[in-house]
């Protein structure tokens, strides 16, 4: 895992040495281990690189890496290099390092670009060809590490966070994306909050060569792996075969040359991650992290799962009042205000595991978009909603709108709100119609190019990474997706309340027999689920958060630039939820950090913990 960034494009464009090093360096947490930067004004090229050395972790395998013919920078990690190195090998190449990168490096020199196609594992990286003369940008089929882009007529400007482009230019807000970001939450769409910066779609290729040294020509190519999934299903797969196919995924994970920890909410997902790592793996670690003061559901069946596996449970709660420094931190490193409370936690537990000296973590993410695992996928069985999509997304966007926050709007962006859930209704309605005979298996599909990618896999990467943690997520692997879409319905959720489980009924049936039946029987949600954070003493920290943020002299600048979007007389008038303020707060706070002060924090985090097993 790292941090990657780059110019290509005309000569004169190419920003000097000493930018492009400052720019490289808002990245310096995403890898503390090494640094590196290749600039060929010849060419219009440069390749910046920090590194987080978990395998092969010699300086020989630091970057960028070079062959003969190319130049490399890659993020994340392939988890079947072993297996690519063999072949390779029988063709002739010739290795001097025992890691991954080089194995990109070769593969693209005997196979071209349709080495992404054989890799396995999360990845955003940027492969540079002398011979072509051109750059090739390329990501996963999830949408695991981000890979962000700001493309002109003569250059293109990419980076794993957003930061290291503001480096080098201005950006503005882009009001569409702000509207959705106030009504949803996250953006639904690959734009990002800041005009011209979108993220290069999960899957794809972007190969950008430099026309006489003027302009640049760009093609772009898609994976479409994610929806051929549910379109060539297959058989269903019984219980212990989908059993297998995760407890392979999970092995497949642990490849490093580093110590990894787990991190337990005691939740189905992670638990069946700690179950299938414990199987091969015994001493592992596992982490929980609790913001309550009292009772909480999560702890206890985390630390029965681990009594149950025989692994050592760490237990860290909250102990800090500084939720100004928390906030203006996670807003810096989130960089746009995705309203996931989730944010805060991850971010105190990389701090944890940093403490610690780990740099690898496992994570259940992704589980609930695969298996059916929300409470809104049922509307895609409701039979009151007559198996009409539009009735689904409504209900959806009902559930999930933040209505005060939209309600305070200008008027024009109002409507800039209504025309853009007309484009995502008919978007919602058009990926149900491309996924026959399973409106379930569409309305998945669609949050996972959503949701999933913009509320969970962005907060993961950034909250993790703000203290040089990579976070694995297992259950994002192509085997794994393909055997979700070959479950019915029916073997994912139900909607008839019963006393068995009502959601991810196969995933949890796939581990009963090696997890306690009190987790593979616990609901998401309600008493014995998820804590509900805003009923902790986090809770009013946030509401005084939101005050200082509407209040303070210090955010008056990031207020003025969304001031042509906000009425902040109405914000004063509506009642918000605890969940519209804590989105709000963190919009002023992120613009503040990215457009305006621009701070960097290299100081330990603002907050304490303490064990308490």
């Amino acid at each position: 895992m790292c941090g990657i960034f780059g110019f290509f494009g005309k000569q004169e464009r190419l920003p000097s040495q000493i930018n492009l090093e400052n720019a490289l360096s808002t990245l310096s947490h995403r890898g503390p281990d090494a640094r590196g930067l290749l600039w060929l004004p010849e060419c219009g090229l440069a390749l910046g690189h920090t590194r987080l050395s978990i395998i092969d972790p010699e300086p020989r395998s630091d970057q960028p890496f070079f062959s003969q013919r190319c130049s490399l920078i890659f993020n994340g990690e392939i988890y079947n290099y072993k297996e690519l190195r063999n072949e390779l090998l029988t063709l002739g190449a010739i290795f001097r390092t025992d890691g991954d990168t080089e194995v990109i490096i070769q593969g693209y020199e005997y196979w071209g670009k349709s080495v992404f196609g054989r890799l396995r594992g999360m990845y955003a990286l940027a492969i540079y060809d002398n011979q072509e003369r051109c750059l090739h940008l390329a990501r996963d089929e999830f949408g695991i590490k981000p890979l962000c882009v700001l493309q002109r007529s003569d250059s293109v400007v990419f980076a794993s966070e957003i930061k290291a482009i503001t480096a080098l230019t201005s950006l503005s807000i882009n009001g569409g994306v702000l509207t959705d970001m106030l009504s949803w939450g996250f953006q639904m769409e690959n734009s990002s909050l800041y005009t011209g910066v979108r993220y290069l779609t999960p899957g794809s290729v972007m190969t950008i060569s430099l026309v006489k040294n003027a302009t640049i020509q760009v093609t772009e190519s898609e994976s479409w792996f994610a929806k051929r999934a549910y379109l060539d299903n297959g058989d269903e797969l019984d219980s212990d075969s989908l059993h297998e196919i995760i407890q392979r995924s999970v092995d497949d994970h642990l490849i490093s040359d580093v110590p990894i920890a787990l991190a337990l909410s005691g939740g189905l997902d992670s638990s069946i991650i700690a179950a299938a790592a414990a199987k091969s793996h015994p001493d592992l670690q596992a982490y929980t992290f609790t913001l309550s003061d009292g009772r909480d559901p999560e702890v206890e069946h985390a630390s029965l799962l681990c009594q149950h596996l025989g692994l050592k449970h760490h237990v860290a709660r909250l102990v800090t009042k500084d939720t100004e420094g928390w906030l203006r931190r996670t807003a810096w490193y989130l960089e746009e205000p995705i309203a996931n409370i989730n944010s805060l936690v991850s971010y105190g537990l990389s701090a944890i595991l940093k403490d610690e000296g780990f740099k690898v973590v496992l994570v259940g993410e992704g589980a609930d978009e695969l298996f059916a695992g929300y409470p809104w996928y049922q509307f895609a069985l409701n039979p009151s909603f007559s198996n009409d999509p539009i009735a689904i997304f409504n209900a959806y966007h009902l559930r999930r709108t933040q209505k005060g926050l939209v309600n305070s709007l200008r008027p024009i962006y109002q409507l800039v709100t209504k025309d853009r859930l007309d484009t995502q209704r008919e978007a919602f309605r058009t990926r149900l119609s491309e996924i026959p005979n399973s409106l379930l298996n569409g309305f998945l599909s669609f949050d996972q190019s959503t949701q999933l990618q913009y509320s969970q896999l962005l907060r993961v990467d950034r909250m993790f990474m703000a203290h040089g943690i990579e976070a694995r997520v297992p259950f994002l692997y192509k085997s794994v997706l393909k055997a979700s879409a070959s479950l019915s319905s029916a073997n994912k959720l139900r909607i008839k309340k019963t006393n068995e489980r009502a959601e991810k009924i196969a995933l949890a049936n796939s581990f009963s027999k090696y997890l306690p039946q009190s987790i593979t029987m616990r609901p998401k949600f309600g008493e014995q689920g998820t804590v509900n954070i805003w009923n902790t003493n986090l809770s009013g920290s946030i509401t005084s958060e939101f005050d200082r943020c509407l209040l303070s002299n210090e955010l008056l600048g990031a207020r003025q630039l969304l001031d042509e979007f906000i009425d902040w007389k109405q914000v004063k008038n509506e009642k918000l939820t605890p969940k519209e303020k804590f989105s709000l707060a963190l919009t002023i706070e992120a613009v503040d950090c990215l457009l305006l002060s621009r701070r960097q924090y290299d100081e330990p985090s603002p907050f304490n913990w303490e064990f308490i097993s």
